[in-house]
């Protein structure tokens, strides 16, 4: 074989050489621009699908904030002047987390209704807007028959107990704003017992469960006909607060 032949078979063999070694290269970034045109597709219908998913609420009052805002710092104030207005005895409360408005009223007494404890004495913190509801209230539940009202449970810090199950938000114990009652008693000295005499159709229990619910102040009242699971032996009331308005009263 000439050299210039030579030389012409060598430059075929190195082209095909090099064409043979260049394709596994080009199959790796053709993959690779698949790949990424995959991940982009799949971010892309995933942020779509977070867009389109509504936003779950927490079990915080509408405008609740922590810290509280300027507008929760108010609707606090015009609680306690509005408190005061209303011939209830109160004293500042000491710092506690998560209660926008600490109050105490020392004899928990309002419009001739004693509220008590089932387990332990006071002093007993709450927020001011659950002690503004129960004073507002207070002679409608005198009207049906009320004369001392016993609770287990005012401020705790946890979370939602529900059906049985305990949930990841916040409960409004933990914002000083709700109370399990434990039993009602009435004029005549008779006390009707959640536990013993709910289920048993207590005309009193009954009352007083329409009153809370129709009263437009309180959030729906949890008892043992709604939730037996987790209100079997008491009523939860809650009082109903709206920061992202001016203070507004409970409905009269």
């Amino acid at each position: 074989m000439s050299p210039s032949c030579a030389r012409t078979a060598l430059i075929a063999l190195l082209a095909v050489g090099f064409v043979g070694a260049s394709v596994p290269e080009a199959d790796a970034k053709s993959k690779k621009s698949k790949s990424a045109k995959v991940e982009k597709s799949k971010k892309s219908k995933k942020s779509k699908k977070s867009a389109k998913a509504p936003a779950k609420k927490a079990n915080m009052p509408n405008g609740w904030t922590w810290p509280p805002s300027r507008a929760m710092r108010q609707a606090g104030s015009q609680c306690l002047d509005d408190l005061t207005a209303m011939g209830v005895k109160w004293e500042r409360g000491k710092r506690t987390k998560k209660i926008a408005t600490p109050v105490v009223v020392p004899d928990m007494e309002f419009g001739g209704v004693k509220v008590k404890s089932w387990w332990r004495k006071g002093p007993h913190v709450i927020d001011c807007h659950l002690a503004l509801a129960l004073a507002h209230f207070a002679p409608q539940l005198h009207a049906l028959g009320v004369r001392e009202i016993k609770f287990s449970s005012l401020y705790r810090y946890d979370h939602v107990t529900s059906h049985g199950v305990k949930r990841k938000t916040l409960s409004r114990h933990a914002l000083g704003l709700a109370m399990d009652v434990r039993s009602f008693t009435d004029a005549a000295g008779n006390e009707a017992i959640v536990v013993e005499d709910y289920n048993d159709g207590n005309e009193l229990l009954l009352r007083i469960e329409q009153f809370f619910n129709e009263s437009g102040g309180f959030r729906t009242v949890l008892t043992p006909r709604n939730d037996p699971a987790s209100h079997d032996d008491h009523f939860h009331i809650e009082v109903k607060v709206d920061y992202a308005v001016e203070a507004k009263k409970p409905n009269t």
